[in-house]
Parts: C-alpha cells; structure tokens; sequence
C-alpha cells in the first residue's frame, strides 16, 4: 500500500514539473512574453544600470597584482611610486559632479572667497633726469666732458653744440664724435647741432642747464680773450632768453670774470635774469688747489678740499690753504708759494701740437663733469650740493666794490638758494685779497665799457672789429643746407 502511494505521487511530481510553462533547459523563452511579442534570449536581455557608473567604461581594468595587496593611503594628485594616481571616472560622471558643485548654496554669513587673480608687477616709476646742452663742444675738452656727461644717470638729453668750425688737425668733427658717443649703454640721449646750420635755438629749447664752454686760447691775455668770446657769449645769452629763460646757466668760457657780468647783464635787458640761476665755474682751480695741498701734506685729495675765493684766474683767484686741514695753517712762505702755482697751472700744462694749442684737456673735463652732475642733482632735488661759483654777492653781507665775487654757495630745485660769503680769512689772505677786489673791479668796468658799446652803436657797425662780425666762408654750409633736398 505504502508502495503504491509513493510511485503514484512520483509520477505526480514528474508529470506536472513536464507540464510547467517554464523551461529550465533551454536558453530561450518557450511562450511569448507578455510584455513584449518577440523572443529574446537571455544574452540579450541588457544588464543592470550600474548607478555609480551609467555608461560602460571603456577603460579596461588591470588584473590585480602584489601592488593590490598592500595598503596604502590614497592621495588625489599624489602618487604611487612614482606613477601619477587619479581616480578613474566617466564623463557623464563628472558633468553631474561639476552640476551638483554649482548647484550647492552658500548659506548666509559664509560667502566664498574669491579665486586668487595674480597682480601684474608694477612699472618703475620714471626716473627723473635734466636736458642739458653744452655750448662749444667742438674743442677737445668739450667732447671730453661730453664723454663723462654721456656717463651720469641724473642726465636724460644731452646736446652739443659747435660754436666754430673744428681745425681739421686738431679736433674731430662733432657729428662723428656723438655718433660714437650714442654707442656707450647709458639711458642719456645725445645729440649735435652746428653754427653752419643755425641750430643755436634749436639747441636750447626746454634746456634745464646750459654749460657755455670756451673755444679760444687760454695763454692769451684776459683782454684778447675777452674780445674774441665776449660777442658770441652775448649772442647765447640773446638766444637763452628766447629759448630757456629758467634754465641754470654755467659759464665756463674764460675770462670768467669778464662773462658772467657780461652774461648778467644781457640777461637783464631782455628781463630774464635771475641771480639764483647764473654761476660761473671754479671747479678746476679748485681741484687742483686741493690736489697740490693733498700731495704737500701726504693725504687723500679726497679728504682735502681748498675754497677758492675772490675770482676765477690771475691774481684775481685766492685759494685759502688756511682750510685745507683743520687746525693746520702753511707758512707764509709755502701759502705763497702753493697760490702762485695754482694761478699759472693753466699755462704750465699748455703745449703747442703744431698748429694745435694743447692744454690740460683730461682734468679740466673732469672738473667742469663733477660741477655739472652736482648742479643737475640739485635741480631734480636729489641732493642740495654746496659748491664754489662766482656769483653775485648779496649786498647785506658783504660791502665790497665788486659786485660779483667767488666763494661758496648751496644749490636746490630753485638754484642757489644760500650764499656764505667770505670765510674767516688769514692775514696773508687778506692782502691776496685786496688785490683781488681791485682786478675784479677793472674787469667790471671792462664788461660795462664793451657792453655800452656794442649797445649804442649803430646797427652794430663800431663791433665789427669782433670775430663775430667778421663774415666767414663755411666750408659745410653746402652739405647742411642741402642734404636734406
């Protein structure tokens, strides 16, 4: 009975698992499907979307090595013996990643810094600088001074100007000599301008300091000297007024003694002069005052300086050696001795080169070099210099016959803004100076004579004497007019 109960149930069991819709065995659906009207077979039916990563990554993934098995820290951006680690990611991915970051709201009393935005360096600021133009750079110590110029950072525009037409044994020609000036590496610019071509005014225009050199012998006497140079100084002071009536002058033409009042004087009748911005040169008997008490006493010329007072050359100049060391004073013997060589040094070093006359062109450039860089430090208000100049005296602080006077000045933006008169003089001194006052009074009335002169004469006919007047053939005049046609 037990028997037959197990095998009718047995062939039950087998019978319905025949008769299910399903099938086991094979790998496609027996009936159609109730959503859709084809068969599929399990191969095509898609796989589940993944959610971290929708799309299939095309990336194919490394088989797991000894690197797997160890644990290390994962650093994005770092790397991993070397090899750069980055977190794989498709693109779909990262584009819901960039939206949910720019989705997120800032709540208030947070705000998000800005990103850091590199400032650009700023440029230097300008530096300032003066436009200096040197009058009668054609002699051999105009274009050595012209070289030093070339070399001073205060100085932005350099002109030259060539008052004469050079001696073609003696100096080189002025275009040629700028020409190889503009090759030295220095911020200044520099320029040349001739007489041939009338660019005198062109010269000067917007000058901040004029240096009037000199372009004749110095072995001749003062009066010869002054003659020759007194009508084309005249002429620059006609042409300053026009062009640059602020601009500091600086006279170095010699006689100094006789120009500057000349240079003041023509000044005023066109109504631009100024005492504060006029100043004759005397840094060359100056240097070599202090150079020649430097070597008596065995010292450093650099730590010994000599005043010069009175006037510029001959007997007129004073060198006070009482001042060169403190609480040392020369002999008599020696002080006159030490001023005699001073005054004739000019024509100790002067030679004769032929046709040329050849003089101490190297210290004399250097000296009027270290006036001009100091004057030209002072007018862009980078130091307040105190240098020795011949100047007019201010009437409340020294009762003299002479109205102009060499002694020691302080120098601004302004011009010369102070004037210390006379030091405490020696006895011997004093004498050198009583001479002094009486040569610069007969050289005043020289200036005044030959200015009353060539003012009052008709059309300027009683001048023509002057080299000024006198008409010249220039040999260049052709290739300056007409180069440009």
């Amino acid at each position: 009975m037990f028997t037959s109960n197990l095998i009718s149930k047995s062939k039950y069991l087998f019978g319905s698992l025949i008769n299910r819709h399903d099938n086991y065995f094979r790998c496609y659906a027996k009936f159609k499907d109730d959503n859709r009207d084809c068969r599929r077979a399990i191969v095509d039916i898609p796989a589940k979307k993944d959610e971290v990563c929708p799309g299939p990554c095309e990336r194919r993934k490394k088989k797991k090595g000894i690197l797997h098995k160890i644990k290390l820290k994962i650093i994005e951006g770092g790397t991993n013996f070397g090899t750069p680690f980055r977190e794989l990611r498709c693109e779909e991915t990262q584009k819901e990643g960039k939206k949910k970051a720019a989705a997120q709201i800032v709540p208030e009393g947070q705000k998000a810094l800005p990103a850091p935005v590199r400032e650009p360096l700023p440029l230097p600021a300008p530096r300032p600088g003066v436009q200096v133009s040197v009058l009668g750079a054609e002699t051999t110590v105009g274009q050595y001074t012209s070289l030093l110029l070339k070399q001073c950072p205060c100085i932005k525009k350099l002109r030259l100007y060539e008052a004469h037409c050079p001696l073609p044994n003696c100096d080189r020609d002025l275009c040629q000599v700028v020409e190889d000036l503009q090759h030295i590496n220095t911020n200044c610019h520099i320029q040349a301008f001739s007489c041939t071509c009338c660019d005198l005014e062109r010269c000067l225009q917007n000058t901040d300091l004029v240096l009037i050199m000199d372009g004749g012998c110095s072995t001749d006497s003062y009066e010869k000297r002054f003659s020759d140079q007194a009508a084309t100084v005249k002429r620059y002071a006609d042409v300053i007024a026009n062009e640059c009536p602020k601009a500091f002058v600086i006279v170095a033409a010699t006689p100094i003694d006789c120009m500057v009042p000349l240079m003041a004087k023509a000044l005023s009748d066109m109504g631009w002069y100024s005492p504060r911005r006029l100043l004759g040169s005397l840094a060359v008997p100056e240097m070599r005052a202090s150079t020649l008490a430097a070597r008596a006493l065995c010292l450093d010329p650099s730590y010994c300086k000599v005043p010069c007072v009175g006037g510029t050359e001959g007997g007129a100049l004073v060198p006070l050696f009482s001042k060169a060391v403190e609480y040392f004073d020369f002999t008599w013997h020696n002080a006159e001795m030490l001023t005699e060589t001073v005054r004739t040094s000019s024509a100790a070093v002067t030679r004769a080169d032929g046709e040329c006359v050849r003089a101490a062109e190297l210290s004399e450039a250097h000296a009027l070099a270290g006036l001009v860089s100091k004057v030209a430090n002072a007018l862009i208000c980078t130091d307040i210099p105190h240098v020795t100049g011949y100047c007019q005296m201010n009437p409340g602080q020294v009762i003299c016959s002479s109205r102009f006077l060499a002694n020691l000045v302080e120098i601004n933006g302004s011009g010369i803004t102070r004037n210390f008169g006379l030091p405490k003089l020696s006895d011997t001194e004093v004498t050198l100076m009583n001479v002094a006052m009486n040569e610069l009074c007969y050289k005043e009335r020289l200036v005044c004579e030959w200015y009353n002169k060539y003012c009052s004469s008709s059309c300027r006919l009683e001048a023509s004497q002057l080299h000024f007047f006198t008409p010249k053939h220039y040999d260049r005049f052709d290739d300056c007019a007409y180069a440009n046609m």
